[in-house]
């Protein structure tokens, strides 16, 4: 009894497991267990279904611990599936409204790219022509010193280019949308033709010369306006703010761009200009500020020297060039 309420000694216990009687006893306990283990294994559902019963008499399918853990496990499952399914609808939610922006960005992008404003610009230097074709089939062909300027919505929403210098130009007609050119003091529309536009910023006036069809000139800043056609030439006077129409040789204002540079009847002031341009130099006149002189020559693969020496026949000048300086002395 002692030893079962742990109440033995350590003296009285050491006695006890000496003792010949508890060593007899221990013996046929080992041989007892042995036995027991040879034979058929205890059916270990009826062992827990009896620890059950004992631990819960009522039935364990309705005790209320049952039920509460039942209860729960079932509150999980349901709350994971409503989760389950919430989060498939927040996904296709959220899908939609991500395929709704993506195509909103791509129109919002489409019609921000041709709301701003970009330009291009084709540049011919002095000494240089060029020539290009613009997005509607428009030839152009630039003369040396010039400038052409258009933005990204040419050829969509309009046709207007901005031009500071002198072009040549084959439009390719389209009565729905007119071709316009923009200078500084001049605005020239047609619907389709051919025909020159000289307007450098430093010469004194602005010509349109039609080649073929109708050309529309009217002032920007004024109410002076006109028609001209085939082999017309509309001037611009700068100074005077006039617009005035002759006729003329069309081949006069054009050849330039075959390189072929005609001067009829023109004065000095204005051949050094185009000189400057068509070789790419500066020419400094000394002895005078200006020639009276006039000059009606035509000018093919000369080179400047040759230029300035068949000038000097005429006229009582010595020049001298070195690189691209060149000097004219008038001699009085």
């Amino acid at each position: 009894m002692k030893i079962i309420l742990g109440e033995i000694s350590p003296l009285e216990d050491r006695d006890f497991l000496e003792n010949d009687i508890t060593r007899s006893l221990f013996q046929k306990q080992w041989n007892a267990g042995y036995k027991a283990d040879a034979g058929p294994k205890p059916d270990y559902r009826k062992v827990f279904e009896k620890i059950r019963t004992k631990t819960h008499p009522e039935d364990s399918d309705k005790s209320i611990s049952t039920k509460f853990f039942i209860k729960e496990i079932d509150h999980l499952r349901e709350k994971n599936r409503l989760l389950s399914r919430n989060y498939r609808i927040w996904l296709g939610i959220a899908a939609s409204l991500l395929f709704i922006f993506c195509i909103a960005s791509f129109i919002f992008l489409s019609r921000t790219s041709l709301m701003e404003k970009t330009i291009t610009e084709s540049i011919a230097p002095n000494g240089q022509k060029s020539q290009l074709v613009l997005s509607d089939g428009t030839k152009v062909y630039l003369n040396s010193g010039t400038i052409l300027r258009y933005d990204n919505r040419f050829g969509k929403q309009n046709r207007e280019i901005e031009l500071a210098g002198e072009a040549y130009f084959e439009v390719a007609r389209n009565e729905k949308n007119p071709f316009i050119i923009v200078t500084s003091d001049v605005e020239v529309r047609v619907l389709g033709t051919k025909f020159n536009v000289m307007a450098y910023p430093d010469e004194s006036s602005i010509e349109t010369t039609v080649t073929e069809g109708a050309v529309y000139v009217k002032e920007r800043m004024g109410e002076e306006s006109l028609i001209i056609t085939a082999n017309q030439k509309a001037s611009y006077v700068k100074a005077k703010k006039t617009l005035v129409s002759s006729v003329v040789n069309p081949v006069t204002y054009t050849s330039w761009k075959e390189n072929i540079l005609y001067f009829d009847n023109e004065n000095f002031e204005f051949v050094i200009s185009k000189l400057e341009r068509w070789y790419d130099v500066s020419i400094l006149l000394e002895g005078k500020d200006s020639i009276d002189d006039r000059f009606t020559l035509t000018v093919k693969n000369e080179s400047l020297k040759e230029v300035l020496d068949l000038i000097s026949l005429t006229t009582p000048m010595r020049y001298k060039i070195q690189g691209n300086e060149v000097t004219i002395s008038y001699k009085k």
